[in-house]
């Protein structure tokens, strides 16, 4: 792979990854460690033709990612707020063009959502973050986690509805 390529893939997808990883993961170290190690897969594995780059680099990423945790045989906590992957959520970033008060409301939607998703199992978090805040398509997001579209549409589904369970049972409106 040429060095040109790879910068260009790295300044483009470099700090997404890494949020997608963080989102998992809930470890700002091993989100970074592994977010170097894809790259470095990419230098040495990525077909400088390949068509999808982004969904090969997310794949390579969560694959790393489930095996470092399955070395570490535990459940990872976080050490520190999950904060950026739901800050990239679409309308819920926390960034206000209007009044004080809205970006307020919008700031205390964003850590109400952040929660929710946290009480989530780890595969219908990340259904839902690779399709919702990542842009992936159920398709893509079906390769990235080595499961059928069938199976990422139903997922995706179970985690809805878990997620507006979760969301109603602690009194927030869900429309």
């Amino acid at each position: 792979m040429e060095k040109e390529l790879l910068e260009e893939l790295y300044h483009r997808y470099g700090q997404e990854i890494y949020r997608y990883l963080y989102a998992i993961c809930k470890n700002r170290l091993m989100a970074e460690d592994i977010m170097q190690d894809v790259f470095c897969k990419a230098l040495i594995s990525l077909p400088s033709s390949h068509v999808n780059a982004r969904a090969w680099l997310y794949m390579v990423g969560r694959n790393l990612l489930l095996n470092e945790m399955k070395k570490q045989k535990r459940q990872i906590y976080s050490e520190e707020p999950e904060k950026r992957a739901t800050d990239r959520m679409r309308g819920f970033d926390g960034v206000s063009e209007g009044n004080p008060e809205e970006e307020t409301i919008k700031k205390e939607e964003s850590e109400i959502l952040r929660q929710a998703l946290l009480m989530l199992d780890i595969r219908k978090r990340e259904i839902l973050i690779l399709s919702y805040f990542e842009h992936f398509t159920l398709k893509e997001a079906a390769v990235i986690m080595g499961i059928s579209y069938e199976n990422a549409r139903i997922l995706s589904m179970r985690a809805k509805r878990e997620l507006r369970r979760i969301m109603e049972v602690n009194g927030y409106e869900v429309s």
